[in-house]
């Protein structure tokens, strides 16, 4: 199809509103030069567990160009699919359409560009009718994405073999590398796994038992694991090895391992545990590539038929379901990187594998980044991005190397990622406090070095190199000694230049990464020595897989130390620690209703609403209204708003200001929760924990009287029962020694107001925070050169006030008219957000108002055309 030019239809009034911290898509029509809004639709989830409406659709505007087509799967056995596209709304001309026939998995990328304007589609399982038409609009921005096809990737794999992990020609310039400190490792491990006693299949079997069956289930999973990463490490470390050197013992020992594990029952124990089935499968793949011309025929056959019902399994499981499923963690983290290496390793000889390398290449660039947002950031949080790393550089770099197609400079999440690196686990520092495991990533580590340096590579981003250098600053660990991307820096980016990274690089107070819902304001977070740190999640991702209840929840870290932080220990996903505290909101800060958090739901959601900042004021605007309900669980706790505004004042204030409100009257619950020892006044409401490095002390006002209930154990008691070790090889404690403070009113109320004033210093005046007062329904309380005053009346409008003579800084939550040096300035909404600064000698006013995420606009648009109300 040739590139045509498209006319722009002339569209329809639409407006995205929010009302009482429910979303809706109003849709307005005219009558007689009146414009009447009809009733509005309410979005209940954004990201269900599975697809359920085509993608794009309902006019949007796409983000990239060719867009992905994706629909809803139809369950059952050997389902195909047909999927037109044409610039024409009746698809009357053959010439003018792009299809495919007969599609295995629900997922079409058009593989070139599509010119400007609208564009139509339809989908059906092939034979049936076809879906209703679909219209989306490719703009002049859109980011270009014209990936080849993927019939062009597999014409483009070398036919002879290695492949994995270097091609034919690659050997001999591998072979004449300069030792450093990476051959010298990959060398020390391969020496180490010659000595290792090749494991027996028996080894996966747990060598103690579990209390009760989950414990007995985790404790198989885990034996099982352990014996696929001993193979696949050895495997690994061996074939490297042979590769830099030629050691013929290295060879031998790499494939008696994979004979070994080619005797071995495929669905038996070793494939207990996912990952352990896919480095079994890897391992063999990986001894059948690289020592292909040392194998015989007999062997080779061995080999494959080893490999191919493990990744015949992955293939059948995957497919029409999948690329329609909101997340499966494991696949994303290593096995989709595992079993792409694996289909590369046999193309050609195993004929199924044609179709697992079409799959896996068409999967990757549909979805990646899976948890990611154009804006950069990881829904899963820092600790498991770190499992997902390998898999983000190096699909991309074989695509770029057999095809030219440069995914990583394409896709506007490389671009944006060091940023979500910088703000949300920065040099020096622990991690923001999100998701499964974050409480125990107190340094970045060598991994988002490794991932930073190879970014700043690959990419050119100066921001990436500088956070690398940074981090180094703080960790001497050596880089050599983990296996996470060395073999890419030896063989695909070694001889890449990193950018010179800047003295201090522009880092404003703040950055949002709206896709993913989180939010980090810092007062320098170049300086991690004196930075006050306040990091918060509200995610259209609500809670899943490795992401907990926390939406609106908020973690305070000074000095790279955690202060105000979660609590509790992940142990494992289903014991009743994690289930009954760790990843329930009550060991979160954030709100309880009845003693009840948010339900562990994909539709228990949240976003981050606004965002905006001048040189010394952050703020942020979180809606988690959504996030108390959800049908998939059966709960509902009858919120219906629950907005939080939190600011960061330099040099050491956070303030945070709830509006919360419910169908019945609840028992509302503020919480603030620390590592450390925590002193409490229930008189003045304030709190107060002493650090080694800093001084953090808050107070508590609200719309009603309150009571402080304070306590330092947990509701369910963490056991390592599963005798986990640390990072440094120690087996974990989990010790009951965490403060807790839950501020509760005395009576029950639809209604509820609070407003938390906290100053974090090495030092502090703490009379400033005892002289702030309440009166009339107005707290107010000056700090510093702060003034800042929060309305708690619930029958009177809310509002925020923050002023600051010294820096003439202004700013309000609520649309005030706000007056600077000799201009006054009214929002063009009286519910937008204003903050007004000086700027080259004069004042500016910066409004902000509710803004939705791409992927909740586009759900809202579908969803609300489909009720019949909306037209274009």
């Amino acid at each position: 199809m040739g590139p045509y030019q498209m006319k722009y239809p002339k569209e329809k009034l639409i407006g995205l509103f929010v009302l009482f911290g429910f979303l809706f898509l109003g849709c307005a029509k005219e009558d007689n030069g009146i414009i009447l809004r009809e009733a509005p639709f309410t979005l209940e989830v954004v990201h269900p567990r599975f697809l359920d409406y085509p993608k794009p659709a309902a006019g949007m505007s796409v983000q990239l160009n060719p867009p992905v087509l994706r629909w809803p799967v139809v369950k059952g056995e050997n389902i195909r699919y047909d999927v037109r596209l044409s610039d024409e709304k009746d698809f009357s001309l053959p010439d003018r359409i792009l299809e495919i026939k007969d599609s295995p998995w629900a997922i079409f990328n058009p593989h070139q560009k599509l010119a400007s304007g609208l564009w139509y589609w339809q989908y059906r399982k092939s034979g049936e009718e076809w879906s209703e038409v679909q219209h989306f609009v490719v703009e002049d921005g859109a980011v270009p994405m014209v990936s080849p096809s993927a019939d062009h990737f597999l014409q483009a794999l070398p036919k002879q073999h290695p492949r994995i992990l270097a091609t034919q020609s690659e050997l001999a310039l591998l072979r004449q590398l300069q030792p450093n400190e990476d051959t010298r490792a990959i060398l020390r491990q391969a020496e180490k796994a010659l000595l290792m006693r090749i494991p027996k299949e028996q080894d996966g079997m747990p060598q103690r038992k579990g209390e009760e069956e989950e414990q007995q289930r985790k404790l198989r999973l885990d034996a099982s694991k352990q014996l696929g990463t001993q193979v696949y490490d050895a495997v690994v470390s061996l074939s490297e090895a042979y590769i830099l050197s030629g050691n013929e013992a290295y060879a031998k020992k790499a494939i008696q391992i994979a004979f070994e594990v080619s005797q071995w029952n495929p669905r038996g124990v070793s494939s207990t545990n996912d990952f352990s089935d896919a480095r079994c499968m890897l391992a063999m793949a990986m001894v059948y590539d690289t020592f292909y011309d040392r194998l015989s025929e007999n062997q080779k056959s061995t080999l494959l038929q080893s490999i191919k019902p493990r990744a015949s399994h992955f293939y059948k499981n995957w497919i029409n379901n999948i690329e329609a499923k909101v997340l499966s963690g494991h696949v994303w983290q290593h096995i989709l990187h595992y079993f792409f290496q694996t289909s590369l390793a046999v193309y050609g000889d195993e004929p199924e594998a044609a179709d697992w390398m079409a799959y896996a290449y068409e999967l990757f660039l549909a979805r990646a980044p899976v948890l990611g947002g154009m804006d950069g950031g990881w829904s899963e949080g820092v600790s498991y991005f770190r499992m997902n790393m390998e898999t983000m550089i190096d699909i991309p770099l074989y695509i770029k190397k057999f095809t030219g197609f440069d995914f990583i400079n394409a896709h506007p999440w490389y671009q944006n990622q060091a940023d979500w690196m910088i703000y949300h686990i920065p040099p020096g520092a622990a991690s923001d406090g999100f998701a499964d495991n974050a409480e125990e990533v107190n340094l970045p580590g060598v991994d988002y070095v490794a991932f930073a340096l190879g970014l700043a590579k690959l990419t050119g981003d100066s921001k990436a190199a500088w956070y690398a250098n940074e981090c180094l600053k703080y960790d001497t660990s050596d880089l050599s000694e983990e296996s996470i991307l060395r073999w890419v820096r030896l063989t695909k980016t070694r001889d890449l230049p990193v950018p010179v990274p800047p003295a201090l690089p522009n880092l404003p107070m703040g950055r949002l990464f709206s896709d993913v819902g989180l939010v980090a304001m810092h007062s320098d977070v170049s300086n991690t020595k004196e930075n006050l740190m306040v990091a918060m999640r509200s995610s259209p991702f609500g809670s899943y897989g490795h992401m907990l209840s926390d939406q609106n929840v908020f973690n305070i870290l000074y000095g790279g130390k955690k202060l105000f932080y979660r609590t509790g220990y992940k142990v494992s996903m289903k014991d009743p620690h994690r289930t009954g505290w760790y990843q329930h909101t009550k060991s979160q800060n954030g709100i309880l209703v009845d003693g009840e958090g948010q339900p562990y739901s994909t539709e228990a959601f949240g976003w981050v609403a606004r965002f905006l900042q001048g040189d010394d004021l952050a703020y942020a605007k979180g809606d988690a209204s959504r996030a108390y309900q959800s049908k998939e669980t059966e709960e509902d706790y009858s919120v219906v708003k629950n907005i939080r505004h939190l600011v960061l004042l330099k040099p050491d204030v956070i303030l945070v200001y709830d509006e919360l409100e419910a169908g019945e009257a609840v028992d509302w619950s503020w919480l603030i929760h620390s590592l450390d020892a925590m002193e409490i006044d229930t008189k003045n409401q304030t709190f107060r924990v002493q650090q080694e490095n800093a001084i953090g002390m808050g107070r508590l006002w609200a719309s009603a009287d309150l009571s402080f209930h304070f306590r330092d154990t947990f509701d369910v008691a963490a056991v390592n029962w599963r005798k986990s070790v640390g990072e440094d090889g120690r087996v974990k404690s989990y010790k009951d020694n965490q403060f807790h403070l839950s501020a509760t009113p005395t009576k029950k109320s639809t209604k509820m107001r609070f407003f938390g004033v906290i100053q974090v210093a090495e030092e502090m005046d703490e009379s400033e925070l005892l002289s702030g007062t309440l009166r009339n329904g107005i707290a107010e309380i000056e700090i510093g050169n702060w003034k800042i005053s929060a309305s708690l009346d619930s029958a009177s409008a809310p509002g925020l006030l923050i002023h600051n003579e010294k820096t003439e800084t202004v700013f309000s939550s609520h649309g005030k008219s706000l007056r600077l040096r000799d201009q006054f300035f009214s929002g063009s909404d009286s519910a937008s957000s204003i903050l007004g600064i000086i700027r080259d000698g004069s004042p500016l006013f910066i409004e902000a108002k509710d803004e939705l995420p791409p992927e909740m606009q586009s759900r809202l648009r579908y969803f609300e055309k489909s009720s019949g109300n909306f037209s274009q």
